[in-house]
């Protein structure tokens, strides 16, 4: 076979060199009562799921751990045990099994937010392990040499079966897969490069069959040449050289050339992800995001079940700044008891202010012993933000805590251009690249032209100018949490802006943190910019 190359998504930096170890499928449903043994096989995996978490806290693999007890909460999940059930009356037990899990991924996939999209990996896990059980193939093994693992899709309890401490993973390539999924998280924690989405061409390498995967660029080559292996095996030492390197720099300040500090935080919206964030030196939690944990709730959260859903997360940051968001319910993120109704971001929340408050409650509870702050999704008037604060100090009182810092989320042009006042009532900006680039630039947020680097781009730098200063004219500080804020190539811009704040995933503070020490003055960053109206941004 001639040498192909396959595009997927990038999921966990490196390059990998090496053969291949294909996964093999579940087999053919055994019969018997449908019901009875789906039901069993799903009760037998959250057994198998709450041994595995057991056994990596005691080993300290906190991340790990805490990934694992979430998917055996899932696989206990009584609503998906009776969707099952109800399935198994008309399907065998394997199909009644994938069917409830498919249809309960499909649901997470549609979600534009990659994180919450993300979900729907363990769902089809989960799915997977079940029918595993049912039809008697065993949890998936490590491979007898080192190599590089191929399959479908892959959640995070298969990644510790794969037992990638060992060693005997150099790469993953993936059909589909999700580069935000729990799995991904894990890679990357153990530096494994990991590819996917590449289609289901990856699935006709056989076991054995020369490999290459490159974790950075995205893509997988099959039979590889002579030339490409050599070229990508010098690459691969060259990488983990510079990984060596970057991981060495965690004990230094995020100051630049001329003596700027940039406070470098981390998005985060587990405990697995804040672990993640705290081992590559993170100072504290920029994005906390809180509609992770109720997609699937069938009323408003109270304040109670706020806190159990926070405290976890929060708590490895005691003395540090964390920096949680109000529900950005709305759009495509919009769980069952919302359906049909408009709005998104604030506006939602303060049509319903019992909500809100009882959510405010419950993060002061969880941020007890962090320097709490508080930010609001998708602000576009000062109302907004003065509304929110009147429940924030009943919510401090009723708590007896003090009131922390409340900010907005500038996100769209019309919350930009509004900068200037918004400043006067805010305590602090946060700059949400994401939705800003898609909204000023007309882009879906999903497509390749929406990456990150397209913040860049002058309309969009323009906005984020007007934003800075006009924060910094009112005295409060701003930070950047979007995708852009965790691009290396962009770290100079932002720091010539003026930002005060980067918050990135935790992959990215190590490479971050070397761009911000190499950054020059505020303004010397600027380049080709001119005015941020027009020309080319360097």
């Amino acid at each position: 076979m001639s040498e192909r190359v396959l595009a997927g998504l990038a999921v966990s930096g490196g390059v990998a060199v090496g053969s291949a170890f294909t996964l093999s499928e579940a087999g053919e449903d055994p019969g018997g009562d449908g019901a009875e043994a789906a039901v069993a096989a799903l009760t037998r995996i959250a057994a198998e799921l709450g041994r595995t978490a057991e056994r990596l806290g005691a080993q300290g693999r906190e991340i790990q751990a805490e990934i694992i007890e979430a998917n055996r909460m899932m696989a206990e999940d009584p609503s998906l045990l009776a969707e099952v059930v109800e399935l198994a009356g008309s399907l065998p037990a394997a199909a009644a099994l994938r069917a409830a899990t498919e249809r309960r991924a499909d649901l997470l996939a549609a979600l534009s937010d990659p994180l919450l999209a993300a979900r729907a990996a363990d769902v089809r896990e989960l799915g997977r392990r079940a029918v595993r059980a049912l039809t008697g193939v065993g949890a998936a093994e490590p491979p007898p040499q080192p190599s590089i693992v191929v399959a479908r899709e892959l959640g995070p309890a298969e990644l510790v079966d794969l037992r990638l401490e060992e060693g005997l993973v150099l790469g993953i390539a993936l059909a589909e897969g999700a580069a935000t999924s729990h799995a991904a998280i894990m890679a990357r924690s153990l530096g494994v490069p990991m590819v996917a989405g590449l289609g289901d061409d990856v699935l006709t390498v056989g076991s054995g069959d020369l490999l290459i995967v490159d974790g950075a660029e995205g893509t997988a080559v099959l039979s590889p040449g002579a030339e490409s292996r050599s070229r990508f095996e010098a690459r691969a030492a060259r990488d983990a050289a510079a990984r060596e390197r970057l991981a060495a720099g965690r004990g230094q300040p995020a100051v630049t050339r001329h003596g700027r500090t940039i406070r470098l935080l981390a998005n985060a919206s587990t405990p697995a992800e804040a672990a993640a964030a705290l081992d590559c030196a993170a100072e504290g939690l920029g994005l906390v995001r809180t509609e992770l944990a109720f997609l699937d709730a069938p009323d408003w959260p109270s304040a109670t079940q706020h806190e159990e859903a926070l405290t976890a997360t929060l708590s490895l940051f005691t003395d540090r700044v964390v920096t949680v968001r109000t529900l950005d319910f709305g759009a495509d993120k919009t769980p069952s008891f919302l359906r049909g109704r408009g709005g998104r971001g604030v506006a939602l929340t303060l049509e319903h202010e019992e909500a809100l408050e009882a959510q405010l409650v419950g993060i002061l509870r969880a941020g007890k012993g962090t320097r709490l702050r508080i930010m609001l999704p998708l602000v576009e008037s000062p109302v907004q933000v003065s509304a929110v604060r009147l429940l924030l100090r009943r919510a401090a009182a009723t708590t007896a805590r003090p009131l922390p810092q409340l900010g907005a989320m500038i996100e769209t042009p019309a919350g930009a251009m509004r900068a200037h006042e918004l400043a006067l009532v805010a305590d602090f900006f946060s700059i949400g690249t994401n939705d800003l680039v898609a909204t000023t630039l007309g882009l879906d947020r999903e497509q390749r032209e929406a990456s990150p680097l397209t913040a860049a781009d002058p309309s969009v730098v323009e906005l984020m100018r007007r934003t800075i200063d006009a924060a910094h004219e009112a005295g409060i500080t701003v930070e950047i949490c979007g995708e852009a804020a965790g691009e290396p190539e962009l770290t100079a811009l932002l720091v010539g802006l003026g930002v005060d704040e980067l918050s990135v995933s935790p992959a990215r503070l190590d490479a971050v943190r070397d761009a911000i020490r190499r950054s020059g003055k505020v303004g010397d960053e600027l380049g080709e910019l001119r005015d941020g109206r027009g020309g080319v941004v360097a």
